[in-house]
């Protein structure tokens, strides 16, 4: 049997390999051990156990932590430093705000008045600006006549007074909405970003018009007009037979200075085209988020109250539904070429000449004759496409309480000034 080893190991610094030196048994025990009976070691009981019986040499584990080999320098491992604190600024603390609910029907009745209080404060103030352009021309008249020294009644002036006012205004809202007027999708219809309005508004896609005009329908839409014409005239035989004319101080004024070219060029196309731009092209557009029922009867009632007349204001908040009707969904083209129309055409070139060619019987017997042509065409468009128009005003009804937007401040100044117009003038003409 092999002697036993043991092993020693080099001071630290050194490299660290065992050393061996070759003892035998009984230098290691102080006895002799007895020869193994098999293949395995024997153990006496009355002996310590050894835990190496084969021989194999065990190294001596260090009591020291090893470090590489080769390396004569030790790692000496640093101290970690800790920064001095550094003072922090008081930062005081705010207790939470609680957040208050927001009332859906309180934002939204907030939002509907400023749209239309936005919209009328400019149909407001073109309308003053027509009286200032009107205040404008009359001095220009008069300056004019003491100039030439002579007596004009004022006839002549009134057409170029007209114009001079209704030019003025439309410079004023040109300016003021030049660019959404002088757009494509304005005049002819179309997807188009909205410039104006409330900041949710701007900068929005929508859509205003642009469905294709077929002749059958603009013809239907003629028919309606004449058929509103019809009715207001028959309206006006029924009151003369019972002794009360209903005076209209408009027709008849411009009846009166419906003799120069200014005052043509004023009724039968400048005039036409201005109202549809603030009315139909400005006006109902903007109220057209509040839904397209709202938008057109609002600006037809704004339209009639404009004219400053009972009779007048009638007929034209009557066709102003047909006008707007026509404006939202084909475009603002074709609701001036109806309007250029309904005033150059009907009311304008055949009206003068039959008047003047015509006794009053028989003018008298044309007026009847035209208003029933024009019921009767009204009742057989409103048969053939009376369900349609129908289902459209279900379609496009506004919000329960919409129409209480019309309490907003400028759209009760415009009522107050216009009605009291309407009557004081109307009064005067019947009294007179």
């Amino acid at each position: 049997m092999p002697p036993r080893t043991s092993v020693q190991s080099q001071r630290i610094g050194q490299t660290q390999q065992p050393i061996y030196i070759a003892q035998s048994d009984q230098q290691l025990y102080g006895r002799p051990v007895p020869s193994p009976q098999y293949g395995g070691p024997q153990y006496s009981y009355s002996q310590p156990h050894n835990p190496n019986p084969y021989g194999s040499p065990l190294p001596v584990v260090p009591s020291v932590p090893a470090y590489p080999h080769g390396s004569a320098q030790y790692y000496q491992p640093q101290p970690q430093t800790q920064l001095p604190s550094q003072p922090q600024p008081y930062i005081p603390y705010w207790a939470a705000v609680p957040v208050q609910p927001i009332d859906l029907r309180k934002a939204w009745r907030t939002w509907r008045r400023k749209v239309t209080n936005r919209a009328m404060g400019l149909t407001l103030a073109y309308q003053g600006m027509m009286y200032v352009g009107a205040i404008a021309a009359s001095i220009m008249a008069l300056i004019a006549n003491s100039v030439t020294g002579k007596q004009d009644t004022g006839t002549s002036w009134d057409g170029i007074i007209s114009l001079v006012s209704v030019i003025t205004a439309f410079g004023f809202l040109l300016l003021m909405r030049h660019r959404d007027i002088i757009t494509r999708e304005f005049w002819l219809g179309g997807s188009h970003m909205d410039t104006y309005g409330e900041p949710n508004q701007r900068g929005r896609i929508s859509q205003y018009g642009g469905s294709r005009m077929r002749p059958l329908w603009f013809l239907a839409f003629i028919a309606l007009g004449l058929g509103v014409q019809g009715v207001v005239t028959l309206v006006q035989l029924a009151f003369a037979m019972v002794g009360a004319d209903l005076a209209s101080p408009t027709s008849e004024s411009i009846n009166e200075s419906a003799v120069t070219v200014s005052m043509w060029l004023y009724i039968g196309l400048v005039g036409p085209i201005c109202e549809e731009v603030l009315f139909r092209g400005v006006l109902m557009k903007e109220l057209k988020p509040l839904g397209r029922n709202f938008a057109i009867v609002t600006s037809a009632l704004v339209f009639g109250l404009f004219h400053d007349d009972v009779v007048q204001g009638t007929f034209a908040f009557l066709f102003g539904l047909i006008l707007g009707f026509v404006a939202m969904e084909y475009s603002l083209v074709w609701s001036i070429a109806l309007h250029v129309f309904n005033n150059a055409i009907l009311s304008g070139v055949i009206d003068t000449w039959l008047a003047g060619y015509l006794d009053s019987t028989g003018y008298a017997i044309y007026s009847i004759a035209l208003a029933l042509i024009g019921v009767i065409g009204a009742l057989i468009v409103f048969a053939f496409w009376g369900r349609g128009l129908r289902q459209y005003r279900r379609d496009n009804r506004s919000v329960s309480g919409t129409y209480a937007a019309w309490a907003c401040p400028t759209f009760v100044i415009f009522v107050v000034i216009n009605a009291v117009m309407a009557v004081l003038s109307f009064a005067a003409a019947m009294i007179g």
